[in-house]
């Protein structure tokens, strides 16, 4: 049995819609684990009602949860299933889901086939996270780009830990994990930048990343997202960089992004540190190293270990900007 933890706050708009989606799968061997952030609009009730509806196979996360932030919402409930506190029978895989998503009918189909594809080769006992492109849609379901990854300009396959502990490309939505990587989650970091970027580096240091270049669900872009979808652009990311350098709230707004991402490397150390193999520790050493570097002490720093995200641009300008 597959699990799919599906976590609302506040979602009455499309909610009913995305999970259809979810139930909708080519395959039925799977149950909705949901979990309302103390909602204030009809969410709840949308919840009752789909339960109601698909019966057994929805069921409700078994302690109320307020924890103010999607990245600790996800990650209380992955704990509580890493360790026990919520019985799923024959737990195989764990998947996530925002709530204003539309997944495709061959989501799940196609994300366990590439994780039971690893395990065949590798092992059950190897942790394992695989990720998926999606396409992007506004607010009307109306298509804006067939490819968030490339919409973006991100890498789909790179996953040099150096990297990621500063530029995460998975996204969370996209995401399933196998019970060998969920072991992983039973302790929650204090401090977290999101919980697809914790979990990206938790797979990275102990396991395996997978990437499946295809597009599983269709990512709604619209107000009320936590996190939106901007189209990458050289030019203008450059120009915001350098017009941010002389606006005190813009500066702050970069700087509390580069806070939470040491942080969250921090926070890496103290609850893996002795596990981590070497050459992940010494990189993640000289990361958290640059918050007491001067500029060129930075610089130096980032080149030698490549700490830098990408494409170029984006690591001249981390380079340049990046502080804490």
């Amino acid at each position: 049995m597959h699990c799919v933890i599906l976590c609302t706050y506040n979602g009455e708009k499309y909610l009913e819609k995305q999970i259809r989606s979810i139930m909708e799968q080519d395959r039925e061997d799977f149950c909705l684990l949901y979990s309302d952030d103390g909602s204030s609009d009809s969410t709840k009730a949308i919840l009752q009602s789909m339960q109601e509806k698909y019966g057994k196979r929805m069921m409700a996360f078994p302690r109320p949860m307020k924890t103010g932030s999607p990245a600790k919402h996800f990650l209380s409930i992955l704990s509580a299933l890493a360790k026990g506190e919520v019985e799923i029978d024959n737990l195989e895989y764990i998947f996530l889901a925002d709530q204003d998503d539309d997944w495709f009918p061959d989501k799940l189909s196609k994300t366990i086939s590439v994780i039971g594809e690893e395990e065949r080769k590798f092992g059950e006992s190897l942790p394992i996270l695989c990720h998926t492109d999606c396409s992007l849609v506004n607010a009307r379901g109306e298509l804006l780009a067939k490819s968030y990854k490339r919409y973006q300009k991100l890498p789909g396959a790179s996953y040099r830990f150096s990297r990621l502990l500063l530029q995460n490309h998975v996204t969370g939505a996209s995401v399933g994990i196998n019970k060998a990587l969920l072991q992983y989650c039973k302790e929650i970091p204090e401090q977290v930048k999101m919980h697809d970027h914790w979990l990206a580096l938790l797979a990275n240091c102990f396991g395996e990343i997978q990437y499946l270049p295809y597009a599983t669900y269709a990512y709604r872009q619209h107000g009320e997202n936590v996190l939106g979808a901007k189209k990458a652009s050289i030019l203008q990311e450059c120009g915001d960089r350098l017009a941010a350098s002389g606006e005190k709230d813009k500066e702050e707004i970069i700087h509390t992004s580069y806070r939470a991402l040491f942080a969250q490397g921090r926070e890496l150390k103290r609850l893996f540190g002795d596990e981590l193999p070497e050459i992940k520790r010494k990189v993640l050493e000289a990361f958290l190293s640059l918050e007491g570097k001067s500029r060129l002490g930075k610089i130096t720093t980032m080149a030698l270990f490549g700490i830098y995200p990408y494409p170029l641009y984006r690591g001249i300008g981390a380079m340049l900007f990046l502080d804490s």
